[in-house]
């Protein structure tokens, strides 16, 4: 690393501000003129970390002795390899310059690179906002954004634009400005072609996307043509393009976001101008289905509390549950905004009906209340759907800390799924702080709501901890063998050896039980054989009885004796 002048690091740790940087990762309460929370650097449930006042350029902790500055928490709690990584990325977060006394050829090298790549991008971004207004195949696309209620000066503030359809436009451009094709493709603006490079982004509305400092990043594009099979694509990942890290708009809504208290995160580009033209400015967009951790982390350096404002649909209810599973600890910070079903914020914006739009927002729901109503509400009657309610209602909750909403949440869920007073009591214990969701098995176990889903559960745990096992014994065990359709579903993936990881994402929930599962450490082929027979065994006797009240009594005397079979080889396994 080239070495950085000492004034410079001294500059950077003056107006680095470490409560931003740290409310990021630790829930921090101001006490008098001090600001505490639970020490992120051993487990407690009394905080006893804080920041050092008057200036809160240090922090300490009372019980295991952590201390530090700024530069120290980038090593230990944010991945920087190294002092100068620290430093560099703590300039990075808060919009300050690095000065540097020497540098080697490798390293000047990297850092032109990257201001080359910075440039690239950022004239890229003037050139499509310009085309967008001057441009005749460009028309469509302004017609659009009119429709959809966009004036030009918010347009222009979010340096929305249009990339041309040629196919070369921008590369051609770039390459007469003295870029290579190279830096295009690196910067995620071209395509390599052999030796000829053409645009990434072709006839499609493109939208900046930038860090803090407002620098654009990369891009977000959308496609106006009804047969393009992506609606939207964004750049590929590169060295400072990173999905799982950025947001759009996040620049535009910090100041606005730190004035209100909160921040409110939608699902897309549009719905985000929709609120700033509402006269909500502090809204920004994910980049992906739902937020990640890392975006959490990063909302939560712009203001305390977090609002999602997903589509009023199953696909936003999915989305706001694995926001859920990634926000940790920041769980009771998270709100729902509970929308219209089958409407965005857009298609409110348009209405015109901007008090509406404003009520909805501004109403205060916590996330946790929220997905427990609607899971809840979503079980059928049956004893397995109410199961798996249950079970992934005591996973969140297991997140939540012990406190008042952890305690409203636990009888929300024991009312809305009919739950007895002793059940109630369980799924107390079951819910109890201490791991985070999904991460094990609690201290009470759930209340069994059926023997026929336990054992269909087992099943899939041992399944998906022995696949090249359970690929062979699961061959001959027939769907109907499980109650729970979802169980069923998982069966097919299982038998096909489709990884957890790329189940589809209303089985995810699932797929994480039987990852975290701690039954799945010591699970052996005999007891996988065992918990087929004892699945399978139900499924025969009833297919046996069928085949009697049919008349069909050599095909039932055949199934009765594959009955025994069955039940003679669950003896030799007992």
């Amino acid at each position: 690393m080239p070495l950085i002048a000492p004034d410079s690091v001294n500059e950077i740790l003056e107006r680095a501000d470490l409560v931003e940087l740290i409310r990021g990762r630790v829930n921090l309460v101001k006490r008098g003129n001090r600001w505490v929370g639970r020490c992120p650097f051993h487990d407690e449930r009394t905080p006893s970390f804080s920041l050092i006042p008057p200036d809160n350029r240090r922090y300490y902790c009372h019980g295991c002795g952590a201390t530090g500055d700024a530069v120290r928490w980038m090593m230990e709690k944010e991945g920087a390899a190294s002092f100068p990584d620290a430093v560099e990325a703590l300039a990075e977060r808060f919009g300050l310059d690095v000065r540097y006394e020497q540098a080697s050829p490798e390293e000047e090298r990297r850092r032109k690179a990257d201001q080359r790549r910075l440039e690239l991008l950022e004239r890229a971004a003037g050139f499509y906002a310009a085309y967008l207004w001057r441009a005749d195949e460009a028309a469509p696309a302004r017609a659009y954004l009119a429709e959809r209620g966009f004036e030009e000066q918010l347009l222009r503030g979010f340096r929305v634009g249009y990339a041309p359809g040629a196919g070369a436009t921008l590369a051609a451009r770039a390459l007469k400005q003295g870029f290579t094709p190279e830096q295009l493709t690196d910067a995620g603006l071209g395509r390599a072609r052999g030796s000829r490079v053409s645009d990434f982004f072709v006839s499609r509305i493109t939208f900046p996307i930038t860090d803090l400092r407002g620098r654009v990043l990369g891009f977000g594009a959308r496609t106006l043509d009804p047969q393009e099979r992506a609606k939207y694509v964004n750049s590929p990942e590169g060295p400072r393009f990173s999905k799982r890290r950025l947001l759009f708009g996040l620049a535009q809504a910090r100041q606005p976001a730190a004035t209100a208290g909160w921040i409110v995160v939608v699902e897309g580009y549009t719905d985000v101008m929709a609120l700033a033209k509402a006269g909500i400015p502090q809204a920004v967009a994910c980049m992906g289905t739902s937020l990640t951790t890392e975006q959490v982390h990063e909302l939560r350096r712009a203001a305390p509390r977090i609002r999602l404002c997903f589509d009023g649909d199953a696909a936003g209810e999915r989305a706001a549950w694995r926001t859920a599973q990634a926000a940790g600890e920041y769980l009771t910070d998270l709100e729902a905004v509970v929308l219209p079903a089958g409407t965005d914020p857009g298609d409110l914006a348009r209405t015109g009906d901007v008090e509406r739009l404003h009520e909805i927002v501004t109403a205060r729901t916590p996330l946790a209340m929220h997905l427990i109503d609607t899971r809840a509400l979503r079980a059928g009657p049956s004893p397995a759907e109410r199961e798996q309610a249950l079970r992934e209602i005591a996973d969140l909750l297991r997140a939540l800390p012990e406190s008042v909403e952890k305690d409203e949440g636990i009888r929300l869920a024991a009312g809305l799924l009919q739950l007895s007073r002793g059940m109630e009591d369980r799924l107390r214990g079951a819910a109890q702080h201490g791991t985070s969701a999904g991460a094990g098995r609690p201290g009470t176990e759930l209340p069994s709501l059926g023997a026929p889903w336990e054992r269909e559960r087992r099943l899939l745990v041992l399944a998906a901890a022995l696949p090249e096992v359970a690929r062979e014994q699961l061959e001959t065990l027939p769907d109907e063998a499980l109650t729970d359709p979802v169980h069923r579903q998982a069966l097919g993936l299982l038998r096909g050896a489709v990884p957890l990881g790329q189940w589809p994402e209303e089985l995810q929930p699932l797929a994480s039980a039987l990852r975290a599962d701690p039954g799945a450490e010591h699970a052996t082929a005999d007891e996988l054989r065992e918990v087929v027979y004892r699945v399978q065994l139900p499924a025969l006797e009833r297919r046996a009885q069928a085949l009697r009240d049919a008349g069909d009594t050599e095909g039932a005397l055949r199934m009765i004796d594959l009955v025994q079979r069955v039940r003679a080889a669950l003896r030799g396994a007992s």
